[in-house]
């Protein structure tokens, strides 16, 4: 009972899934279509025959053990959709509606014969499998031999050419391994049509082959579908887990840059496209999560506002900042790419010190780009932004020309920021 739960909302979540990428646009053709619609069979079948449920769906048709007739029929109808789905990855354009009208005419021919055959049969209600009871019944034992050969002929189908375009598929190993999984889903599924077969014509010759084949059927066929399930949804959530993944490590790198970005805009508010977030906790996760759902969009997006606000920047970068800045930081043991960071950091907080306070443009310095492509130069301005957060270079000199800065006013003399 839980099993079979448990296999019907893997086969359902997965037919979701599927139809949300048909119905959001990110994948269009009628093979998708089909595997969404043969997932959605398999759920409803095993939701059919649950216990519970195939009783309130007996008592609301008025049928006796017609909740079985439901499940095979859709059980057909799920095999024959996967089929027409590999039929479409697998076959020439010309071929392909050829292949598929001729297994949909099977698929349709299989359902008015099952239900024609379950009708004449005519099983009272009874509790336990209704193959089990009923299968030495003339009607029933043909039923059980047209339902088990058309579906070990729909799962060789399966396997075949799940395997032959698993070897067509070299770029995309997640592929090839949800196409196996399919594969090993419809060889083991045979365990139960072969089974159904087996005891059909076992009943036609006489021969009591009891009720443990039941369980040989039943795990066999919800080992299978859990497989085909399973494999259905390996490629699609492989993708989204690696975007999701993706996402998050552009958003952490957006707030990395989240301090020195917020400086820039912060001096030049016709630059960004949004304001900044408030800085308490809500205000930091908002801003994370607006760079997740940016898929990358935001971290470009930042790249550019910093470099702009570093261009209206220029005038106002001091070389005699920058000097300091590299002597304080070599003093402090600093060296390679973090002194270059806090170096770059100190000249930019106190260009935009200088800007604001209405100072007269320097232009004795520059600033190089810090990557030469886009993950390079993220990584970069992440680093200066954090030694723009932490580095104590960057707060005695910021600290140094506020004091010059400030001194004129008060008459005394400014301290020097050239080296010691």
């Amino acid at each position: 009972m839980i099993f079979t739960i448990l296999v019907a909302s893997v086969a359902l979540c997965a037919a979701g899934y599927t139809a949300f990428t048909l119905l959001g646009g990110r994948e269009h053709g009628p093979a998708r279509a089909w595997m969404g619609g043969s997932l959605f069979c398999l759920a409803l079948a095993l939701a059919t025959v649950a216990p519970g449920i195939n009783d309130a769906v007996d008592g609301l048709v008025g049928v006796p053990h017609v909740s079985r007739l439901i499940a095979h029929v859709l059980t057909v109808w799920a095999a024959i959709a996967v089929s027409c789905m590999l039929v479409y990855w697998t076959r020439s354009p010309e071929s392909t509606r050829r292949a598929v009208r001729r297994r949909l005419l099977l698929a349709g021919s299989a359902t008015v014969a099952l239900a024609a055959l379950f009708l004449i049969a005519r099983t009272p209600a009874a509790p336990g499998d209704w193959f089990a009871t009923y299968h030495r019944r003339p009607p029933v034992m043909i039923y059980m031999t047209l339902f088990g050969g058309i579906l070990t002929y729909a799962l060789i189908d399966l396997a075949r050419l799940s395997l032959r375009y698993a070897t067509r598929v070299t770029t995309r190993p997640v592929t090839r391994v949800g196409l196996r999984m399919f594969a090993a889903g419809g060889l083991i599924s045979l365990g139960y049509s072969v089974t159904i077969v087996a005891v059909a014509i076992a009943g036609q010759f006489g021969i009591d082959v009891g009720t443990a084949w039941t369980y040989v059927t039943m795990t066999s066929q919800l080992t299978g579908i859990g497989l085909i399930a399973a494999g259905s949804a390996v490629p699609g959530t492989t993708a989204a887990a690696s975007a999701a993944l993706r996402r998050a490590h552009d958003a952490h790198q957006c707030e990395r840059m989240e301090l020195l970005w917020r400086a820039i805009v912060q001096a030049h508010p016709a630059i960004p496209r949004r304001q900044p977030h408030p800085t308490h906790w809500w205000g930091r996760g908002l801003a994370w999560t607006t760079s997740w759902l940016g898929d990358g969009r935001s971290l470009s997006r930042r790249v550019l506002e910093i470099r702009d606000g570093y261009l209206q920047l220029t005038p106002w970068f001091d070389g005699a900042v920058r000097d300091r800045a590299l002597q304080l930081g070599q003093r402090a043991g600093m060296t390679g790419s973090d002194l270059m960071a806090t170096v770059e950091a100190t000249v930019v907080v106190v260009a935009l010190d200088a800007k604001a306070a209405g100072d007269d443009p320097v232009d004795t310095g520059r600033v190089e780009a810090g990557g030469t492509d886009l993950t390079s130069e993220v990584v970069w301005l992440g680093r200066v932004s954090q030694a723009l957060a932490r580095s104590p270079v960057v707060v005695s000199v910021r600290a140094e020309q506020a004091h010059a800065r400030a001194a004129p006013a008060n008459g005394s003399p400014a301290p020097s920021t050239t080296s010691e």
